[in-house]
């Protein structure tokens, strides 16, 4: 789809001389591009960045690489993509969980929201609590064990300011509960140790316990959204169950590096929004309870700002801020 591109006649055709640009810039890719996701191989988020990156290697006409570099709970990837050439090579796929909620809780964070340019959203998608299914059959058996053993049952997390974290704090908080909080570096890890029964539960993405959820191996006890979900239909909201406070949607979306040209970040959000508007990206997203949905750099850069006000109400009532 060469309308996509950075090309001699599309940058005369809005009126810039061939010398107001660096030449870096003249043809825009012409190169494999890199999205970098900020957690293991294997989950939700890495499955999602990989269509996504496939549907924009077909608009941009080059390969584009989906990179894994995970660890520090985001923020190995955010900062590798934070310190790279703004040049639109390399992008990062991540959302609140890196952007927002990260910066609000860590003191000496090697990254922060204004390092990023936004290109576009690329889906919104629910958490559930994941469980053992040894450890309770539903979420107020659990918070009757949790009352009656504090500090006995521990709850997996990809660390300390995720959102995932900040479930568990929540629920602590809205249960009068004390649970054990154990970091991971990933959600591989972390959905092992509640098959096997080492911690009892997890707050991750639906989409990501489904497979252990369908084969028994994890019970699924509540989810985040507003409503129940199709694929999940039995499974109740927290608001149901009471705790109205636990409702809560995440979102992903593709950033390049501060300081990006326009013309670079235009091409690029073309190419994503095409991506998430195709129909098998939508069907994927869909049976993976996710709702995909595109959006300008601007409309981004409002929604980041936007959780960023709204996380910092949550987060300065727990006092969470670490070094």
């Amino acid at each position: 789809m060469a309308g996509a591109f950075l090309t001699r006649r599309g940058m005369l055709g809005t009126g810039l001389a061939m010398g107001a640009a660096p030449a870096a810039a003249q043809v825009f890719p012409d190169r494999p591009l890199r999205l970098v996701v900020p957690y293991s191989a294997g989950g939700g988020t890495d499955v999602a960045a990989r269509e996504i990156a496939r549907h924009m290697s077909a608009v941009l006409d080059q390969p584009v690489i989906v990179e894994n570099r995970s660890g520090a709970n985001t923020a190995v990837g955010a900062e590798f993509v934070a310190r790279s050439r703004p040049d639109g090579y390399t992008l990062y796929f991540a959302g609140a969980s890196s952007l927002v909620v990260p910066p609000l809780i860590w003191n000496r964070l090697p990254y922060k929201p204004a390092d990023f340019a936004p290109v576009s959203l690329v889906l919104k998608q629910p958490y559930g609590l994941g469980v053992n299914p040894q450890a309770a059959a539903t979420l107020q058996q659990l918070v009757e064990r949790m009352r009656a053993k504090p500090d006995t049952y521990a709850f997996g997390h990809t660390g300390t300011g995720g959102i995932g974290h900040l479930l568990g704090e929540r629920l602590m908080a809205a249960t009068g509960t004390r649970m054990i909080s154990v970091s991971y570096r990933g959600f591989q890890q972390t959905v092992l140790d509640v098959i096997t029964g080492r911690i009892a539960m997890t707050f991750e993405s639906a989409n990501n316990f489904l497979p252990f959820y369908r084969d028994g191996r994890v019970s699924i006890l509540a989810v985040s959204s507003d409503r129940r979900l199709p694929l999940l239909p039995e499974v109740p909201t927290f608001a149901e169950a009471g705790y109205p406070d636990m409702v809560v949607v995440s979102w992903l979306a593709v950033y390049a590096p501060a300081g990006t040209p326009d013309q670079v970040i235009a091409c690029l959000n073309q190419a994503v929004v095409a991506a998430v508007e195709s129909p098998e990206f939508r069907r994927q997203a869909e049976g993976q309870m996710q709702v995909p949905e595109s959006s300008t750099p601007e409309g981004l850069a409002a929604l980041t700002a936007q959780d960023i006000a709204a996380w910092r109400r949550v987060i300065e009532p727990l006092n969470l801020r670490v070094d």
